[in-house]
This record gives C-alpha cells, sequence and structure tokens, in this order.
C-alpha cells in the first residue's frame, strides 16, 4: 500500500516537472517569438527610416537640381538679352556711321567740284610758290653745308693747335727732368728721374701719334709752337729748346752714371 502511494506521488511529481517544462518551454517559444517580432519591428522600422531619408535626400537634390536650372535659365536669358542689346547698338552705330560718311562724300565732292572751279589759278600759285621755296632750301643748304665744312675746319685747326702746346709742355718737361738728371748725384734721385723721363717719353710718343692723325704731315719731332713762328697753329712763343747733353765719361755699370 505504501509503495502504491510512493508510486502514486511520483507520478504526480514527474506529471509536475513535466507541466513545469512544458510551461517553461511555451515561455520560451514565446519570449523568443515576442523577441523575433520586436526584432523585426526594430528591422522594418529602420527601413522605413532609412526610406524616408532617401525620399528626403532625393527631394532635396532635385529642387537644388530645379534651383540651378533656374538660376541658369535665368542667366542665358540675361546674355541672350544683353547680346541682342550690343547688337542692335552696333547696328545702330554702323548705320550712323554709314550716313556720316555718305555726308562725308557727298560734302568732299561738292567741295572738289568748288575747288575745281579755279583750279588753273591756283595751279599757277603753287608752281610759283614752289619754285620759291626750292630756291630758299637751295641757298639754305649750301650756306648750312658752308657753315659745317668751316666749323669743322676750326675745330681741327684747334685741336692740332692743342695737341702741339701739349707736346711743346712735354718737351719743356722733359729737358728739365733731364737738367735735374744732370745735376744729381744720388742714386734713389737718379732712379726716380729716370723713370720720370721714360713716363715722359711714353707721354711724347703717344701725343705724336695724336699729332699724325690730326694733321696732313707731322715731323717725327714737332717743332716748339706748332709752326716755326709767331703766327703759327699753336697760338704762342716757342719755348727754348732743351741745353746739350754733356759728353759722357762713365765707366761701363757704374750704378751712380747721369748718362743714362
Amino acid at each position: 500500500m505504501a509503495e502504491r502511494q510512493e508510486t502514486s506521488v511520483m507520478a504526480s511529481i514527474q506529471d509536475l516537472l513535466r507541466d513545469h517544462q512544458e510551461i517553461e518551454e511555451k515561455e520560451r517559444i514565446a519570449a523568443q517569438q515576442r523577441a523575433e517580432e520586436e526584432e523585426r519591428a526594430r528591422q522594418a522600422a529602420l527601413l522605413r527610416q532609412q526610406q524616408e531619408e532617401e525620399r528626403r535626400l532625393r527631394e532635396e537634390e532635385e529642387a537644388r537640381q530645379r534651383k540651378v536650372y533656374e538660376e541658369q535659365r535665368k542667366a542665358a536669358e540675361l546674355a541672350a538679352l544683353q547680346e541682342a542689346t550690343v547688337q542692335r547698338a552696333k547696328m545702330e552705330a554702323e548705320a550712323q556711321a554709314r550716313l556720316a560718311e555718305m555726308t562725308s562724300r557727298q560734302e568732299h565732292e561738292r567741295h572738289l567740284a568748288a575747288l575745281q572751279q579755279d583750279k588753273s589759278k591756283k595751279n599757277l600759285k603753287l608752281i610759283a610758290i614752289l619754285t620759291g621755296v626750292v630756291l630758299v632750301v637751295a641757298v639754305f643748304g649750301g650756306g648750312y653745308a658752308l657753315y659745317n665744312s668751316s666749323q669743322e675746319q676750326k675745330l681741327a685747326k684747334q685741336q692740332l693747335a692743342d695737341l702741339q702746346g701739349q707736346v711743346a709742355q712735354a718737351q719743356q718737361d722733359k729737358a728739365k727732368l733731364e737738367q735735374d738728371l744732370s745735376n744729381t748725384k744720388d742714386p734713389e734721385k737718379i732712379q726716380e728721374l729716370q723713370a720720370k723721363l721714360a713716363e715722359q717719353d711714353q707721354k711724347i710718343s703717344a701725343l705724336n701719334k695724336d699729332l699724325s692723325t690730326k694733321g696732313p704731315s707731322t715731323p717725327s719731332k714737332p717743332a716748339y709752337g706748332g709752326g716755326g713762328g709767331g703766327g703759327g697753329g699753336a697760338g704762342g712763343a716757342a719755348p727754348p729748346p732743351p741745353p746739350p747733353k754733356k759728353a759722357c765719361n762713365c765707366s761701363p755699370g757704374d750704378p751712380l752714371c747721369t748718362c743714362l
């Protein structure tokens, strides 16, 4: 009897456990279904939101394109209006220019007709005027050429006289250096005077070269005063000639010799 009761209790417990498991399974399945439905609802909401955002962006893009199109259309209309205005102004200007040209041509023709009447008188007067002008120009041109030639000759003579004066002065300076050299015994002074004499010779040579290019004939040693008299080209009195050199009695190689 006790075993039967125990078996009955165990069966009841098992039934209870089985019912509890069934209830838990049903609740699990229901919860899973609810979760799936919620996920589907969430996905649908996201899809609707995405579609709404795409629709909004598409509408904004269409509005922007309509605005750009309207702006371009207005700009094209304004450009066409401006071009039409410019063309109209150009046509009006061309018409006025043609009218002015026609008026000017008619005026010119009337002027030519008026000039044709007294053409013979004006031709004679014009020939006389041109003849006088040619004569005046010829006289003036000849006088001007003679004046230029005279001025060039005067300038050449003056330059030649200046060069001759420079040569004369250089010869005087050289004579003074030679005199100082013959009167000194100081070796350093002798070397200094000899160097100055060499420079003076170079200067005289350069001046003689310039003289040979300025004058038609120039002697190798130009005269002091440029002409040999008081009325020469230099325009002044001739300087005295340099003193004659003393006879050299120095032994060869003497550093104190003044004859070098």
